[in-house]
């Protein structure tokens, strides 16, 4: 699987899990709307600016000078 495509998927198993844990908790108040907010939109938005592609490697670099 491409790093784009895993990063989508971790992505939004996350914001998936976490609308689940808001519809399981209901929470009552702004706070807890905010706090749930913060931790749906932030850890993913973290590993969208943190997670790079590694390099390439020298067999790979090699394979693609071969084609």
């Amino acid at each position: 699987m491409q790093t784009d495509h895993l990063k989508a998927a971790v992505m939004g198993a996350w914001i998936l899990a976490v609308g689940v844990l808001v519809y399981v908790l209901a929470p009552a108040s702004i706070i807890g709307w905010s706090f749930l907010a913060a931790v749906a939109a932030i850890p993913p938005l973290v590993m969208m600016l943190l997670w790079r592609v590694p390099q390439q490697s020298t067999s790979e670099s090699i394979r693609e000078a071969l084609r």
